[in-house]
């Protein structure tokens, strides 16, 4: 790139509700019309590209189509400043954090964004939302982020809290990365553009399913999932420090005995899974699950969807608790700061 000419940015538009428009029903729905631009002054902040790859709920997202972004971003990596990724707000963090272990050792800014207002509404938030990504894209980021509202966050620490306000993310367990206004804030903590070039995987196993538990329930659920066969690997969310109720552990018992690895996460907003702190806790460690540490759910699920994909692909003749054991130390080790060690026990 030359001093004088704007820094290439690619967008990725695969829909949400930035937009869509009302059906003859009423209800909100994807829609074939260009919006790019109606927002004032973007052209003026770089030289953009656009590809369309769907327009979708993003409640409908899928490994494959973000197995696709990931292929768009490689094939695109050399040629472009940064990556601005259009998105639906309710599996938004969860794609954040899938393209963050589908593209290792990224050294670019990867900015999802997307709206909670269409762009054709009265007073819509997404002009905004898509400039400032536009803008962040061109900055000194290297990691995937979500640029929405007044902030800039760490996709794979992310949660959608909000269905209502223009700041519909948080990340509670690290402050932003960055924060707009008049300005455009970066934080020292945000990881930094680097010469490198990202690993592709995007071999994801996606049998894997999240089961946060239910208290006064006496379903089965964990004995019942396990008599299924069906699941590859399972995310707990846990009571606090990750705790499993008395009546699960027959079900975890059987799940574990399969050979099916389990993700034990809190459900708590803010801290650590530390399951040796109760002992209900401890319990579920000696059966052979694996805490998640801070990880979100969200995050834990696409992570342990990528160490299964990692460990077949590398090891396909691995099998019984070497490669369980396999899957866990790929799911412990850190990717992009997505984790934290965790609190020591008090």
């Amino acid at each position: 790139m030359s001093p004088t000419s704007l820094p290439r940015v690619l967008i990725l538009d695969t829909g949400g509700t930035i937009s869509q428009k009302p059906g003859h029903e009423g209800a909100l729905e994807p829609c074939s019309t260009d919006y790019i631009e109606t927002v004032p002054r973007l052209h003026d902040a770089a030289d953009i590209r656009l590809i369309r790859l769907q327009r979708m709920d993003s409640t409908d997202m899928t490994t494959s189509l973000r197995g696709e972004i990931a292929r768009q971003i490689c094939d695109n990596y050399d040629d472009y400043d940064g990556f601005v990724v259009l998105h639906g707000t309710d599996t938004m963090p969860e794609t954040a954090s899938a393209l963050t272990y589908m593209l290792r050792g990224l050294g670019k800014p990867v900015v999802l964004t997307g709206a909670q207002l269409p762009i054709f509404a009265p007073g819509p938030d997404g002009m905004n939302n898509l400039y400032y990504s536009v803008i962040a894209a061109t900055l000194d980021l290297g990691e995937v982020v979500i640029c929405f509202g007044d902030r800039i966050l760490r996709g794979s620490r992310s949660t959608k809290e909000n269905v209502h306000g223009f700041n519909a993310f948080v990340s509670t367990r690290i402050p932003p990365l960055g924060e707009l206004g008049v300005t455009v804030r970066l934080l020292d903590h945000r990881l930094r553009r680097t010469g490198s070039r990202p690993q592709l995987f995007t071999s994801f196993n996606p049998r894997v399913c999240y089961l946060p538990l239910t208290s006064g329930s006496e379903l089965p659920l964990l004995e019942m999932l396990a008599a299924s066969g069906t699941p590859d690997g399972v995310v707990l969310g846990g009571f606090g420090t990750g705790n499993i109720p008395s009546l699960h552990m027959k079900g975890l018992k059987a799940l574990l005995a399969r050979d099916i690895p389990v993700i034990v996460v809190t459900t708590c907003l803010r801290g650590d899974t530390i399951l040796e702190q109760y002992r209900l806790g401890q319990i579920v460690r000696q059966a052979g699950a694996e805490e998640g540490l801070d990880l979100t759910p969200g995050a834990a699920c696409q992570k342990l969807m990528f160490a299964l994909g990692k460990t077949d692909e590398d090891c396909p003749a691995l099998t019984g608790p070497e490669r369980v054991e396999r899957i866990y130390s790929l799911f412990r080790t850190p990717v992009a700061m997505d984790m934290e060690a965790p609190s020591p026990v008090s």
